[in-house]
């Protein structure tokens, strides 16, 4: 009686557990499935919306499981919806699912050249650390977002060697800074703009107009001023008829409205020739310590888990590759590398 009992009680555990599987698969389609509806109206406008935008790779990954349930399950309906999603999802991101190959070039015709994006962390001292990933790295050019007075000062005798050429844009409270082994000239800015950087990179195969941006979060009224922010800087683009790099820690992903502001101009590296969703933000490395827990530890290990630094060109470049650097310096972004090839004339 007592092996009946207990058979009887594990398969009634099971079937709850199966259909708490099923319920909280459930719940997950419809708030993707809302998520995409609401995309449309009222948009970027409503938080929940912007925070599925920052988290849109994580749902995307939490519906294959989901899938995997539903036809276990046998739950036709479910397994249709949950399908129809993870195809939506796929057209959104199935150019950086595929192995990618660096695009063509003639090499008689082009000229090469690194460029990197990296939030320092406006607590972050460490300028040996930072050198030495310059030096591995070896960009031409380096566009730093929350620099301080500090930092500069200790970074620059370092990278003085490699990279002569500097520009300060100190228009609000955390400098931005522009790194370069080609002059700099600074650019002016419209009226009341902060947070961004404009400058003229002279390289030996032509100019190049720079604008290293780090515009507001998402926040609060954050949204509207980092809209204002990028859509000045995309009406600046689009008069341009030279190259252009546009290139920062956004504080948005490739899922928003204000991410596409950009993007209907410019070409996102990570796009063109990027594999995976190469995450930048947020990295907690720096806040681990021996006497920490070990569950503390492999949390804090864990890694960024959205992506919000970016680097954009103009179609006077064709890029080569685009990857996210494996340790954060110090920081709670990791830098992001990006090589082109300039189509000379």
């Amino acid at each position: 009686m007592k092996s009946s009992q207990l058979r009887s009680r594990a398969h009634l555990a099971a079937q709850f557990s199966g259909r708490l599987i099923l319920a909280s698969i459930q719940i997950l389609t419809i708030i993707v499935a809302a998520w995409h509806l609401l995309r449309i109206y009222p948009g970027d406008r409503w938080l929940p919306v912007r925070m599925g935008n920052y988290f849109a790779p994580w749902l995307f990954m939490a519906l294959i499981p989901g899938l995997l349930m539903a036809w276990v399950g046998r739950r036709r309906r479910l397994l249709g919806m949950v399908a129809a999603l993870i195809v939506l999802f796929v057209g959104q991101y199935w150019s950086i699912l595929i192995p990618r190959q660096p695009l063509a070039y003639a090499t008689p015709n082009t000229g090469q050249l690194r460029v990197m994006t990296f939030n320092v962390n406006f607590q972050n001292r460490n300028a040996q650390a930072i050198a030495g990933l310059v030096q591995a790295e070896s960009p031409d050019l380096i566009a730093f977002q929350e620099m301080t007075a500090d930092l500069i000062r200790l970074l620059r005798p370092k990278l003085e060697a490699t990279h002569p050429y500097y520009l300060v844009d100190d228009s609000w409270g955390l400098p931005m800074v522009l790194m370069s082994r080609y002059p700099l000239t600074a650019q002016p800015k419209p009226f009341g703009t902060t947070r961004a950087q404009h400058a003229i990179v002279e390289t030996p195969d032509g100019a190049i107009v720079i604008w290293n941006v780090h515009p507001n979060p998402v926040v609060d009224k954050g949204w509207e001023a980092q809209k204002k922010l990028l859509a000045v800087v995309a009406n600046s683009v689009a008069a341009e008829d030279g190259p252009v790099i546009v290139l920062g820690d956004f504080n948005t992903t490739d899922q928003t409205e204000n991410y596409r502001l950009i993007a209907d101009h410019l070409t996102d590296v990570h796009r063109a020739v990027g594999q995976g969703f190469d995450f930048s933000f947020p990295d907690f490395s720096r806040a681990i310590t021996p006497d920490q827990p070990w569950h503390t530890r492999l949390l804090l290990e864990f890694g960024p888990v959205i992506k919000i630094d970016h680097i954009f060109v103009s179609e006077h470049f064709i890029p080569q590759e685009s990857y996210v650097v494996s340790s954060a310096y110090g920081s709670d972004h990791r830098p992001v590398m990006a090589e082109l090839v300039m189509r000379i004339k």
